[in-house]
């Protein structure tokens, strides 16, 4: 219903419907037909249609016009063919039909492509009212007229057309039940000569002629001249309007001799056979099974010489016939023009009369019962049909009963296009059958009503319930199912008509059945089109549901093209829905069809949609479909002679994973060695890490080659999705290139993948091309492949395959993807297909290196290769452990390397200074201003000279070196990275450098804590001296795996301003196990210089010392100690980065037991900044500040640049009284006590500084007691300073100053001497800037009385 028909629904319902005439041919007539291969009704039967409009009166004088009138001119010895031949018949009319152009049509959201047409549809519509019995019920199939034919070659024309009647008579007579059926028993007769033009007696003819029409009247004779041209001359050949009507297989079924002695049951029994069972192709000997009501037993061999002949007319007919040959123009209107006459001056005259005659029969007999039994019947019986089809069926009427007159009368009129009076007619006449419940009649008068009403345009809500109580009746009530499918087939067309879709889909579907599925098929189809044209609401799921339905059952019918076509049209709208079970039976079923019809190129393609991860069938089920797919593809492959691999379904590239590394693969691992890992392509790093690799990169090229270039490009060789499209590769001679991808298994079963390797395009410099797509081909001298022998990929699992070429010749090669061999899983009858995976690079930016989604490398000749070989070491270490890593460098290349640098991101964890000069000075990181210098730092710290003997390390050749690594202070896993840098020998080379990577993957574990306190010495005398508090702590826990037992080796001290002391005696063997600390007091010295002063001390004997490297452990030192700049930290780190007054260094040695009871000795050693502050303790809370009477400068406390300037100038000169603790004095004798004492000044400036002492009367009270003989717990300030006033004395940086003063005291008692006393300090030259010192001397001074 969807696709356009050829003609509009009235044109059809007319054609259907059009007027019966039979035809009766004498030899001879068929005879000159026959010389244009064609037989008089095939010669006419193009120009059946008139295309002038026509006219006749009805029974009141009313003019009817008609149009087109069409009439179908029919043998009238031919017969329906028996249920086999037709069913045959049938399937070939949908098998043969044409397959018309598809076209874009939108549904919805949806844009299909379906068939522009349905020819098959209406081939098998034609055929199926071609095939039908003519019913007694009804008239549209009888013969109103019959045209009786002769050739002017007969010996007597005359004679011919008497004993054509004489026939005519006979059937009409004799054989009244059989077939043909005869409108009335007094047909029109229509009476035709031919004549061939070519003969030459025209004389005879004419006057043959003009006495046809004295006997038999002017109107109904014709003289028709045909053949005008002899067949052997060439000329202008006419169009051939025959082929679209001659149907050969219905033809020859003409020849049967098939003669029902019950019309009606004959008729309904076998259309009933020709409905059931499965429309497949039957053999003669299943066919002779008949039904009942078939011929008898004695005309088998007839029928089947019958089938045979129309198989014979099979083969002819595959062969092309020209038909016309004979006829020319005149001759094809000589046709048409017989056709015209019969119609005016014969057929409609005679159909006035009849119509006039009927219509007085039923007047004359309106209103008047046929007998008593008739009226009984009507007035006692209800008018309900009864359960028994076979009593509904077998009412007859007589042939003069007034029921039929008026069934008869509607038909007439109906024919010929008077559809208002064919309503009434039939209207009145379904109300005598329902009377007399003769429900086939009913059915048909109803039938027939509904189309009155719509031919006429009256349809309404009434006349389409007339059709549907119609398809009931004959359905339900009288159980003949063929009655009811044309009927649904004329009121679909009439519901199609009126845009009642819906309507349409439901009645074609309640006809279908399982008793023919090529009917439900049809039915269905057109039902699945009906809903797709519903607009409101959108009807497109329940059109796919419907198709597939269809395509079911066009499978069971053996119709496989149109199932396979339905299936596919229904998939479009179950594409991409989810609906994963639905789309899987489609799949498959197209896959099915597909193979059965030898397209095995779209089953290939069906099946690879069964075998993805949209797939939710059994593992079971999936392993059939990949066997299945491997059977189908290794068919096609073998059809198409193709020796190139095709893209097969499985397994899946997961093509943003691909990553592909060129450069040297790493070196075999020797026992006490680790060759450097390199860039790998199991770790691509995060983008923080590839960025930090590009930074130690850019400063390795500007170390060695003095400057960068313009722009600056890291050396890429590991590419990956993200970096791929944006730069030029190159690979190099004999090098390796390896690819990794991930395979996916998207199935419930396992995939095994047999010799797997890359597929490659190689290009020289003359252009020629080589690929290895073709197995067996040896390409070894421009590329060695790899080839994987065999993967299993688990089920729903992905698998990843490292695949390499290596290229042996200059060029460019192309990396196009995998090759491999797909087996199927089962191990019993094993299947393989040679397949193929196809790579997509295309990225965000797509470049010239990677046109058609290639991947495109450029191959240079040989270069230098540095393989990198470190001493093997343990993974676990201990917090700042030391361990030193033998190095081994070997050029494997066949090209000299010179110029090896080392960088790495964490330079305080890695020492190269066993082979690098000391002599590198490093400016303070505060005191750096421009960019360009703190990257010129920055170089110092990350990078390293390498020298090789005589600057060139040859190929083959090997050289060694040591480094040192330290243990990061974090607990747990570590990294610490290394990038090597080497250039080619040869600068004009490409590539000029090249690079290393390696990075030691370590677990730190906890070893020794050490805290430092640092305070001031208030008992020193010449030199300013600090006491340091080292508490040291062995971490390590009774739970661990592992029992650390640490001594400790040496104390250091790096420092600018201290030294360690002397006289202070170290504490000997210090061990300390799990848990245990030890407290070390020490004292350091002021000693100021530029560089920093190494001192250190012993806690064990040198025998007993591990001989290592001292520069190690003191390089180390030193990196801790000065401000190096680490272009990695942030900047906020460098921009707060605090000087401190030096660096304490503990060496230590550990004992270590494994689990396993081993045992081995490591060295470490901690650096603690040493930080020299000087700390004020309150004595009282609320205690005011002295109040001396010196006046002290006004500062701007609110600016804050004012405040750091006074944070920093407040703490050049640090002091401390020297004085005996205890003094007893008689203060009997002496009421004033004078005690001298020494104030010790120390500069901690770098500059020359002037210090006043300030010792000015009492600056301030002390709090007093508020009753007398509380017991007060501070030390008293009442005390006098004798020869008070300031003192002024200028001293030099880092250096000491002794001054002796005097107090006096009038009591005993305890005095706080550093109550009283105020120091100063400013520059030489600027006195106006003073600042008081933040140094507070906690000195107490104990004053006995003589007594005491």
């Amino acid at each position: 219903m969807m696709a356009q028909f050829q003609n509009t629904p009235q044109e059809f319902i007319k054609d259907t419907f059009s007027p019966q005439i039979g035809v009766l041919c004498s030899q001879n007539a068929e005879e000159i037909c026959r010389k244009n291969n064609l037989s008089f009704i095939e010669l006419v039967q193009p120009f059946c249609k008139l295309n002038s409009e026509v006219r006749y009166r009805d029974p009141n004088g009313a003019i009817v016009s008609l149009r087109n009138l069409k009439v179908s001119m029919l043998d009238i010895n031919a017969k329906p063919p028996i249920p086999a031949i037709a069913r045959k018949f049938l399937n070939l009319s949908v098998s043969e039909a044409p397959c018309p152009r598809p076209f874009q049509y939108n549904a919805g959201d949806h844009e299909l492509t379906i068939p522009s047409s349905a020819p098959w549809f209406e081939t098998w519509r034609e055929t199926f009212f071609q095939v039908q019995y003519p019913a007694d019920h009804e008239f549209t199939k009888h013969f109103v007229a019959c045209v009786l034919v002769v050739a002017s070659s007969d010996t007597n024309p005359i004679d011919s057309l008497h004993q054509l009647s004489q026939s005519l008579n006979h059937m009409q007579t004799v054989s009244i039940a059989k077939l043909p059926k005869w409108f009335n028993n007094n047909v029109l007769r229509y009476y035709v000569i031919l004549h061939e033009t070519i003969d030459t007696d025209h004389i005879r003819i004419n006057d043959i002629y003009e006495s046809m029409k004295g006997t038999y009247g002017n109107g109904n004779c014709f003289l028709m001249k045909t053949n005008s041209r002899s067949p052997n001359v060439t000329g202008e050949q006419l169009p051939d309007p025959w082929c679209q009507f001659i149907n050969h297989n219905i033809q020859s079924a003409s020849t049967m001799i098939i003669t029902p002695e019950t019309s009606p049951n004959m008729s309904r029994a076998l259309t009933q056979s020709l409905e059931m069972g499965q429309e497949v192709i039957e053999d003669a000997n299943n066919i002779l099974n008949y039904h009942p009501l078939s011929p008898d037993g004695s005309e088998e061999q007839e029928i089947a010489d019958s089938i045979s002949q129309m198989k014979i007319d099979e083969k002819k007919s595959e062969i092309p016939v020209l038909h016309g040959g004979c006829l020319s123009t005149e001759d094809v209107e000589q046709i048409k023009l017989f056709i015209h006459d019969f119609c005016t001056r014969a057929l409609l005259p005679y159909i006035e009369k009849q119509i006039l005659n009927l219509s007085d029969m039923i007047a004359n007999k309106k209103g008047v019962s046929k007998s008593l039994f008739s009226a009984t019947k009507r007035w006692f019986t209800p008018n309900k049909p009864t359960s028994n089809s076979a009593t509904i069926n077998t009412l007859t009427y007589p042939q003069d009963a007034p029921e039929l007159h008026i069934r008869k009368l509607g038909d007439l009129y109906f024919m010929f296009g008077n559809y208002s009076m064919a309503f009434q007619a039939y209207h009145s006449a379904k109300r005598d059958f329902m009377a007399d419940q003769a429900w086939l009649y009913y059915a048909g008068a109803l039938e027939m009503a509904a189309l009155s009403a719509f031919m006429g345009n009256e349809s309404s809500r009434k006349s389409f319930d007339y059709m549907e109580e119609s398809i009931i009746t004959y359905l339900n009530t009288c159980k003949m199912a063929q009655f009811a499918t044309r009927a649904t087939l004329l009121s679909t067309e009439c519901l199609r008509g009126q845009n009642m879709h819906a309507e349409a889909a439901n009645q074609l579907i309640r006809m279908t059945s399982e008793e023919s599925d090529l009917r439900s098929a049809l039915l269905l189809e057109q039902a699945s089109y009906c809903f797709l044209l519903c607009t409101k609401p959108n009807m497109v799921r329940k059109y796919a549901f419907h198709m597939v339905l269809a395509g079911h059952r066009f499978t069971k019918a053996a119709q496989r093209k149109h199932s396979l076509r339905c299936y596919k049209q229904a998939y479009q709208i179950y594409e991409n829905k989810g609906w994963n079970l639905a789309q899987d039976h489609i799949y498959y079923t197209i896959g099915c069809l597909a193979n059965n019809l030898n397209e095995h190129e779209e089953a290939v393609q069906s099946y690879s949609k069964l075998l993805t991860g949209e797939s939710k069938q059994s593992s079971a089920q999936q392993a059939k479909f990949l066997k299945e797919y491997l059977n189908i593809h290794n068919e096609l492959l073998k059809k198409q002679n193709n020796l190139l691999t095709q893209v097969l379904p499985l397994p899946t590239v997961r093509n943003e994973t691909i990553r592909i590394l060129v450069g040297p693969g790493v070196p075999l691992r020797t026992p006490g060695k680790v060759p450097a890992i390199g860039i790998n392509l199991k770790n691509q790093g995060d983008l923080a890490t590839r960025q930090k690799w590009n930074k130690l990169e850019e400063m390795l090229v500007q170390e060695a080659q003095g400057s960068l270039p313009m722009i600056f490009k890291p050396l890429v060789t590991l590419f990956n999705m993200d970096n791929i499209n944006t730069v030029n590769p190159i690979a190099i001679m004999g090098e390796p290139i390896q690819v990794a991808v991930e395979l996916e298994n998207p199935l419930q079963i396992l995939l095994n993948l047999k010799d797997i390797y890359l597929l490659w395009q190689f290009k020289d410099d003359n252009n020629r091309f080589a690929v290895n797509e073709i197995m067996g081909h040896n390409l070894d001298h421009i590329m060695k492949t790899q080839i994987v022998k065999s993967v299993v990929i688990q089920a729903n699992s992905t698998e990843e395959v490292i695949l390499s070429i290596t290229p042996m010749a200059v060029g460019n090669v192309s990396v196009k993807g995998i090759c491999y061999s797909l087996i199927s899983s089962n191990a019993e009858n094993e299947i393989g297909l040679r397949g193929k995976q196809i790579f997509n690079f295309k990225g965000p930016k797509q470049k010239n290196n990677c046109s058609d989604s290639n991947f495109e490398l450029k191959i240079v000749p040989s270069a230098p290769c540095l393989q990198i070989s470190f001493g093997e070491m343990n993974s676990e270490l201990l917090r700042n452990e030391l361990q030193e890593i033998s190095v081994e460098l070997r050029n494997v290349g066949s090209v000299p390397l010179h110029k090896v640098y080392l960088a790495t991101a964490m330079p305080h964890l890695l020492s190269s200074c066993e082979f690098q000069s000391n002599g590198t000075e490093f400016l303070d990181a505060a005191s750096i201003e421009t960019t360009a210098s703190r990257e010129r730092e920055a170089r110092k710290n990350h990078v390293s000279h390498l020298p090789l003997p005589n600057g060139v390390l040859e190929p083959g050749q090997y050289y060694n070196v040591f480094i040192w690594l330290k243990a990061p202070e974090t607990i747990g896993p570590a990294l610490i990275d290394l990038l090597i840098y080497y250039e080619n020998f040869n600068s004009s080379s490409i590539p000029r450098y090249r690079l290393i990577r390696h990075m030691w993957n370590l677990h730190i574990q906890e070893s020794i804590r050490v805290e430092v306190n640092a305070k001031q010495s208030w008992n020193s005398k010449n030199i300013e001296q600090l006491v340091l508090t080292i508490k040291a702590i062995n971490l390590n826990k009774i739970h661990h795996a592992v029992v650390t037992e640490i001594t400790l080796i040496k104390v250091a001290l790096l420092s600018q301003n201290w030294i360690l002391s002397k006289d202070v005696s170290s504490p000997k063997n210090i061990k300390l196990d799990t848990q245990e600390s030890v407290n070390i007091f020490m004292k350091i010295d002021r000693k100021a210089s530029k560089i920093s002063n190494y001192s250190e001390m012993s806690f064990i004997s040198t025998k007993q010392m591990n001989q290592q490297s001292q520069y190690a452990y003191l390089d180390f030192a030193k990196r801790n100690d000065q401000s190096r700049i680490n272009i990695f930290d942030n900047i906020e780190s460098l921009d707060s980065y605090k000087k401190h007054d030096g660096t304490l260094i503990l060496r230590w040695q550990a004992i270590i037991t494994d689990s396993e009871g081993q045992k081995r000795m490591i060295s470490g050693q901690n650096h603690i900044p040493v930080d020299v502050t000087t700390v004020e303790e309150t004595l009282v809370e609320d205690c005011p500040a002295p109040n001396y009477s010196f006046e002290r400068i006004p500062i701007d406390l609110q600016t804050e640049e004012t405040d750091k300037l006074v944070k920093l100038n407040d703490k050049q000169i640090t002091y401390n009284i020297v004085h005996p603790p205890v003094v007893c004095h008689n203060f009997d004798q002496s009421k004033l006590c004078i005690v001298p004492l020494n104030l010790h000044l120390h500069s901690v400036s770098e500059t020359q500084i002037v210090v006043k002492i300030c010792t000015i009367g009492t600056s301030s009270s002390s709090p007093m007691p508020h009753r007398p003989g509380l017991y007060y717990p501070f030390s008293s300030t009442q005390f006098r300073w004798i020869k008070t006033g300031s003192i002024v004395r200028t001293i030099e940086p880092f250096s000491s100053l002794n001054i002796q003063l005097s107090i006096a005291a009038l009591c005993p008692g305890t005095y706080d001497l550093g109550s009283r006393i105020e120091v100063y300090c400013h520059q030489v030259d600027q006195l106006e800037t003073a600042v008081l010192q933040s140094c507070r001397v906690q000195s107490s001074l104990i004053i006995t009385g003589g007594n005491s």
